[in-house]
């Protein structure tokens, strides 16, 4: 009796917490925000983190970012999930305002493309007169070239240079990444391959990786950035009024000299509106210091022992989601276990063979189906929900119910045999007997559900899909790790990584010591 008091008790506490968490997560839901996508290159380079905190402060909102390359960020403009785009790709942000889902295009700023490749140029680029020919000796060499295959605006300018090349990208050295353009800077560097950035990007990483720039100034490379507010007419949803303060906001003087002025070890990223520089003097690329990963081992554990505001944030949003998703689910999957264990029906069997088999569900599986229901244009796109801390508490739920209600069934089935004829000679009730064998199987249960939140916490593809890895929102220690590894910080990557892994020991140690004190 003692026992099955004290798993009551339980879970009342679950759901106070429960009840806790959903108050905070409707508490902290921004009342005006504003919701931009911008491209790899604008978040990589970190211009835009020193832009927009001004615009947040001077009119007391939050900007929502989402970072996706050009042709998706129109693409979430179509669909009225975002309010304005910031993208790099002319001819499409033409098509997006024919087509009537954005208004009129702001220029911005302006940087150029380059091709990078090892330093000694094996397939001499350098020597080409123009971007035809310098990319005829790159098909031609037999050396390895990285596309962003992403659709973003760097992969645009790409296919528009093959095309005005005469030349088909293809071959065994020709590969296409998809992913953002610090991780193919970082493939290309570790391949020794060539590869097309844009010039901000490239300043970013320079220090971190052993290629140069070797073909430039081909005033086809030329690279605009221009803000769009998407059209109200087709979204009535989309805050335009804020949408226009935002444009106004980075076209202004402010954020021009803002631009103007922002350097990356003394070198210009950006320039604002249509400057045009013809010609941008290139330094030589710091060598790699040996210790590099060390120094990032040292610089992740002064994040942590430093109490990092952001770090912990990160941390904070990631358990948040988690635990609320598990509760959740257990309140689902832990009564739904013990129901299907204890009773034969017909059906049983098949059930199993689909629990089984969503158990193994790859989490960008669950985030594509979801978005396509939580998108603006989906079923539940009235509700707002995509790209909130709501729709990935959503996600995981669905990804560890499974999970979570299969092994509740496999602890209940793996009880004393003789624990169904004892239950009956009393003339226990079914929910007598129910708890029962939960208090019997109390450890196992308790493992399935630590099981559950560990793959939700160490899940990344629903987090990134449904949440958009906005900043101080939605952003979790899967995405941010992703995230910052492509923008080159590995420090702050590092310090995720051993945070996660705190997590993971915390919750096992929490786990013993409860099975210790019960015993």
């Amino acid at each position: 009796m003692f026992i099955i008091i004290r798993m009551m008790r339980i879970f009342q506490k679950l759901n106070i917490i429960l009840a806790l968490c959903f108050f905070f997560t409707l508490v902290n839901a921004e009342t005006n925000t504003l919701r931009l996508a911008i491209t790899h290159t604008t978040e990589n380079s970190g211009l835009m983190s020193r832009i927009n905190p001004v615009f947040e402060n001077d009119n007391n909102v939050k900007i929502n970012v989402i970072t996706v390359g050009s042709g998706q960020a129109l693409r979430l403009g179509e669909q009225g999930d975002v309010d304005v785009v910031l993208t790099h790709a002319p001819e499409d942000e033409k098509q997006f305002i024919e087509s009537g889902y954005g208004l009129k295009r702001y220029p911005v700023m302006h940087n150029d493309f380059v091709v990078v490749g090892p330093k000694n140029d094996p397939a001499r680029i350098k020597q080409a007169e123009s971007l035809p020919e310098a990319f005829s000796h790159l098909i031609h060499s037999g050396n390895k070239f990285i596309s962003r295959g992403d659709d973003s605006g760097t992969h645009k300018k790409e296919l528009a240079i093959w095309k005005k090349s005469n030349l088909k990208s293809e071959g065994d050295g020709y590969i296409k990444a998809g992913i953002g353009m610090g991780l193919v800077l970082l493939l290309a560097d570790e391949e020794q391959a060539y590869t097309l950035t844009d010039r901000g990007t490239y300043l970013a990483f320079k220090n971190r990786i052993n290629l140069d720039i070797q073909f430039q100034g081909d005033p086809f490379l030329h690279n605009p950035y221009h803000v769009i507010a998407v059209n109200p007419e087709k979204h009535k949803h989309a805050n335009f009024e804020l949408a226009e303060k935002y444009i106004d906001f980075i076209t202004g003087e402010k954020v021009q000299k803002l631009i103007n002025d922002y350097k990356f070890f003394g070198e210009q990223l950006f320039y604002p509106e249509l400057l045009i520089e013809n010609v941008i003097k290139e330094n030589e690329t710091a060598e790699h210091g040996k210790s590099f990963f060390l120094d990032a081992i040292v610089s992740s554990f002064n994040l942590i022992i430093n109490f990092d505001r952001s770090l912990f944030f990160v941390v904070w949003t990631s358990l948040k989601v988690s635990l609320i998703a598990v509760l959740i689910a257990v309140l689902f999957s832990l009564p739904l276990g013990v129901l299907v264990a204890l009773n034969n029906f017909k059906g049983k069997d098949f059930l199993s063979a689909c629990l089984n088999t969503l158990m193994a569900l790859p989490t960008v599986v669950v985030g594509l189906l979801l978005y396509g229901v939580l998108n603006r244009q989906g079923v539940f796109g009235d509700l707002g929900l995509l790209y909130t801390p709501t729709a990935m508490v959503i996600g995981q739920c669905v990804l560890i119910v499974p999970i979570i209600w299969n092994l509740c069934i496999s602890a209940v089935n793996s009880a004393d045999p003789r624990l169904a004829r004892t239950c009956t000679s009393l003339g226990a009730s079914y929910f007598q007997r129910s708890i029962i064998y939960m208090s019997e199987v109390r450890f196992a249960l308790i493992a399935a559900v630590v099981t559950g939140f560990g793959r939700a916490i160490g899940e990344v593809g629903i987090a990134m899909m449904l949440g958009g890895n906005i900043d101080g929102y939605t952003r979790t220690m899967t995405t941010a790790i992703a995230l910052e590894t492509s923008k080159g910080e590995f420090e702050f990557a590092l310090a995720l990584g051993f945070m996660l892994l705190l997590v993971a020991f915390i919750v096992n140690a929490m786990l013993q010591q409860f099975q210790t004190k019960i015993k």
